[in-house]
């Protein structure tokens, strides 16, 4: 790990979020030397911005003029649309031609936006391909590496299948959809592949709005657990009932799922359970959401430990829960995306995580945010089919990423990161459980308790610790 790593990991376990630039003035000053004196100045200091660091605010030349006060969060609408909720289409048979309609409904929403990419304008399809030269798009598969590191895989699209061999990949997964470009040879049926090409991720510009408002964002909160940090969990709704400071200013509220710690989900789970009953720990989860300040809006999805089937997409949570909520909460599918005040949200909750941090060299569970970037790329939630994640066969594919989201995200894991890349938000909430005896036995350390906030007026992200 490199020493600007080290700094950035140290500065987010002290709950400082800073700009690039910020790193590299600390590195200047003398690194992991300095760092000490830096956070003892900046502890208060949720987010810190190059500039807060070469032009310090001097209170005592301040003009004696009057600030704008802003309005509280509950004196603004609620402006939300739900985009795409997957509840509405969840029932198959699993037989085959539905699994087929789902990747070609992949296939055809990424090869259109893999077609857009200046280095497949030449692109044919697999069946159209002739000697030489030659670009085209396809699902992968039968993925596999020669003992000199070369990758060899099969690409079909709905005209055919062809063999491809690269040398210029770091990895391929099966079932993602790429764009390849290279040399065909038609004697031995083979694409030799210079260059991989992904969907890729490019987002909006400036889309800050007027209202001086914030997005609370958390997930797992594993309701009914002995684990479950209730301490902590009480602070922080203490903090929003009070509403003062950046409390006063939170319109929404979201919670990427395993909102409780749900029966039967692993073996021996019930004795690590203080609530027994699957249903008495949404009434508990209830109780306490209830006591939310009812001009805050809650959107929750579903996660593996909730009351739904484990396949993706998850149904939102049934109508007998629902009834047990305020009218301030909005129940969704996993994935699931909408829209608050024009800033577009992606929230799943991220049981790809564990298939991915195993498929992608160099990643482990503390680089949620890198992941999330090959997500982006890819433009696909859970890119690979089966392993640990089962898919269900609906028509459209919901985890596709038709559109770049301003903000994505995801939880499962347990521990808070957060990063921006081509312009978007990505968040891996934080959770509200320590550390479970499966954690200890697989040397897995939690990171808690930990609320991230994007005001959407600064298009600021911070956050803070409870």
């Amino acid at each position: 790990m490199s020493e600007k790593d080290l700094i950035l990991s140290a500065l987010l376990e002290k709950g400082i979020l800073v700009e690039p630039e910020v790193v590299g003035y600390i590195v200047e000053k003398g690194g992991m030397n300095y760092l000490p004196k830096f956070i003892n100045k900046f502890s208060n200091r949720p987010h810190v911005k190059y500039r807060d660091i070469i032009e310090p605010t001097n209170l005592s030349v301040r003009k004696n003029t009057t600030s704008h006060i802003p309005k509280p969060a509950s004196e603004y609408d609620w402006d939300f649309k739900i985009d795409m909720d997957a509840s509405v289409e969840m029932r198959g048979t699993g037989d085959a031609i539905e699994f087929k309609r789902l990747f070609e409904d992949r296939f055809r929403k990424l090869s259109k936006i893999i077609s857009s990419r200046v280095q497949m304008q030449n692109a044919v399809s697999i069946a159209r391909l002739t000697e030489g030269k030659a670009a085209t798009i396809g699902i992968v598969s039968d993925v596999s590496t020669t003992r000199k590191g070369s990758i060899i895989f099969k690409l079909e699209d709905l005209s055919g299948e062809i063999k491809c061999l690269t040398r210029n990949a770091e990895f391929i997964l099966n079932d993602e959809v790429i764009g390849v470009v290279g040399k065909y040879s038609e004697s031995r049926k083979m694409l030799y592949v210079d260059e991989i090409v992904r969907p890729g991720c490019m987002a909006r510009g400036n889309r800050k709005i007027e209202e001086d408002i914030s997005v609370a964002i958390i997930s797992d909160i594993h309701v009914g657990s002995k684990t479950f940090i209730k301490g902590r969990w009480e602070k922080f709704l203490e903090w929003l009932k009070k509403g003062e400071g950046e409390a006063g200013k939170i319109k929404y509220l979201l919670i990427a799922g395993d909102v409780v710690d749900g029966i039967g989900v692993y073996p021996h789970q019930e004795e690590e359970l203080t609530i027994l009953d699957i249903f008495e720990q949404y009434e508990a989860l209830a109780e306490y959401l209830n006591e939310v300040p009812d001009y805050i809006k809650m959107v929750i999805i579903p996660g593996n430990h909730d009351l739904v089937r484990n396949a993706e997409p998850q149904p939102a949570l049934p109508r007998e829960i629902e009834k047990m909520f305020n009218g301030n909460v909005e129940l969704l599918s996993n994935p699931t995306t909408f829209t608050i005040h024009g800033y577009r949200f992606m929230m799943y909750h991220g049981a790809s995580l564990n298939n991915l941090v195993e498929l992608i060299p160099g990643m482990d569970y503390t680089k949620t945010t890198e992941i999330m970037q090959y997500m982006l790329d890819m433009r696909h939630l859970s890119p690979v089919y089966g392993e640990k994640v089962p898919i269900v066969p609906t028509p459209r594919d919901y985890l596709v990423i038709d559109t770049v989201p301003d903000v994505l995200i995801t939880g499962h894991v347990h521990i808070f990161s957060y990063a921006m890349y081509h312009g978007v938000h990505m968040v891996n909430a934080s959770a509200w459980q320590e550390q479970t005896k499966y954690q200890k036995m697989m040397n897995f350390n939690p990171d808690p308790g930990k609320v991230a906030i994007l005001n959407l007026k600064e298009d600021r992200m911070s956050v803070k610790a409870f």
